[in-house]
C-alpha cells in the first residue's frame, strides 16, 4: 500500500516539474525576445543610434517592444512580428513594422520597409508564404493600404491602395508616368479630392532640365520632390522649371482643398 507520505512527495515532484518547464519556456521566449531586439538596432543603425540618445534608451525600448509568433509558411517554424513604439519607430501614426525568421546564423528580416498601425495575414500566399497587408495612416482623410508578396527570399511591395474609409472610395497610392518612345515630354490626367491626392513617379538623371505644367479648375497645386532624399523642389504651385539635383525617381503630389477636381499634368525633361 502507498502511503500518503509518498503520494504527497510524488506530487509534489511533478508540480515542481511543471514549474520548472514553464520557467524555461518563459526564459526561452525571453531570450528571442532579446536577440531580435539585438538584430533590430543591428540591422538599423538609425534606430539604434536614436533608441540610444531617448530617456530610458534600449532598455525602455526593449521593455516597449511587441513580438507576435506567426507561422508564414505553415511549416510548424515561427517566424515573428516585430514592433518598436516610441519617436525612434514611429512617425505621428504610423510605427515600423518588421518580419524576422529564424536561420542557423541568428535572425534575418525578410519585412523591413513597411509602417502602419496592423499587420493582416491575407488568405492568400505567394512562394508558400502567407501574402500579408499593412494599414497606414496616410493622411486626416485618407488610409493607405499595402500588399507584400514573399519572392523566395524576402517581402517585397506588391500594390498599395489609398482608402477614403468615410466613402469606401479608392484609388492606387502611386502611379509612374511612362514616356513614349523618342518622347520627351507626357501628359497625365486624374482626379482628386480632399480626402484622396495623386501621386505620380518619374525617373530622370542629375543635371537634367524637368518642367511641370498642371492645368486645373480651382485650388489644384502640387509639389515635387525626390524619392531618395525626400528633398522639396516645389510645393503649393501649378508650374515649376529646374535643373534636377540626382539620379533617381521623383515625385509629384497633387492634392486640392475643394470636393473634387480633375486636373492634367504635363511633364517635360531634357
Amino acid at each position: 500500500m502507498i502511503s500518503k507520505s509518498f503520494m504527497a512527495l510524488v506530487i509534489s515532484c511533478l508540480v515542481g516539474g511543471v514549474a520548472v518547464s514553464q520557467t524555461h519556456e518563459r526564459e526561452s521566449k525571453k531570450d528571442v525576445r532579446s536577440k531580435l531586439f539585438k538584430q533590430v538596432l543591428a540591422d538599423y543603425s538609425d534606430i539604434r543610434e536614436c533608441v540610444e540618445k531617448e530617456e530610458g534608451g534600449t532598455r525602455t525600448a526593449e521593455e516597449n517592444m511587441s513580438v507576435e509568433e506567426v507561422d508564414l509558411n505553415r511549416d510548424g517554424v515561427t517566424e515573428y512580428q516585430v514592433e518598436l513604439s516610441g519617436p525612434c519607430a514611429c512617425g505621428m501614426v504610423n510605427c515600423s513594422i518588421y518580419v524576422y525568421r529564424q536561420t542557423p546564423a541568428g535572425y534575418e528580416a525578410i519585412l523591413e520597409d513597411a509602417a502602419g498601425f496592423g499587420l493582416q495575414l491575407l488568405k492568400t500566399s505567394t512562394r508558400g508564404y502567407t501574402d500579408l497587408r499593412v494599414d497606414a495612416r496616410d493622411s486626416a482623410a485618407a488610409q493607405s493600404q499595402t500588399i507584400y508578396k514573399f519572392d523566395g527570399t524576402r517581402y517585397r511591395e506588391a500594390s498599395s491602395t489609398l482608402v477614403n474609409p468615410q466613402t469606401g472610395e479608392s484609388k492606387p497610392s502611386s502611379r509612374r508616368v511612362q514616356f513614349k518612345r523618342g518622347a520627351s515630354s507626357a501628359t497625365v490626367q486624374g482626379r482628386v479630392s480632399l480626402e484622396l491626392s495623386d501621386t505620380w513617379i518619374i525617373g530622370a538623371r542629375a543635371g537634367q532640365v524637368m518642367t511641370v505644367q498642371l492645368t486645373a479648375p480651382g485650388k489644384v497645386r502640387f509639389m515635387l520632390m525626390t524619392s531618395r532624399t525626400t528633398e522639396s523642389l516645389a510645393d503649393n504651385t501649378r508650374s515649376w522649371t529646374g535643373t534636377l539635383p540626382e539620379t533617381g525617381d521623383y515625385l509629384i503630389l497633387v492634392d486640392t482643398d475643394a470636393k473634387a477636381a480633375t486636373y492634367s499634368l504635363t511633364i517635360s525633361i531634357k
